[in-house]
């Protein structure tokens, strides 16, 4: 795994679930994940496979492309 991806994924993560006023926990829950899995994620130590991304984004609310545009910064 290509560790600055990680960071990057994991970072962009974080931001979201602060904004959405969320825990980690219930991140998880509604992703279908373990919270251990989640929190691995936002740490940039596990990058979410492409059916755990799409889940992801719906439990945090954001677009699809939120990933590949200007480098994992979550919209406002």
């Amino acid at each position: 795994m290509d560790e600055t991806v990680g960071i990057q994924v994991g970072s962009g993560l974080r931001t979201a679930r602060l904004r959405a006023g969320l825990t980690p926990a219930e991140v998880a829950r509604a992703a279908f994940l373990s919270q251990e899995a989640y929190v691995r994620m936002e740490r940039g130590k596990l990058l979410p496979s492409v059916h755990t991304l799409v889940a992801l984004c719906r439990a945090l609310r954001l677009s699809a492309g939120w990933l590949r545009t200007n480098s994992c910064r979550v919209p406002a």
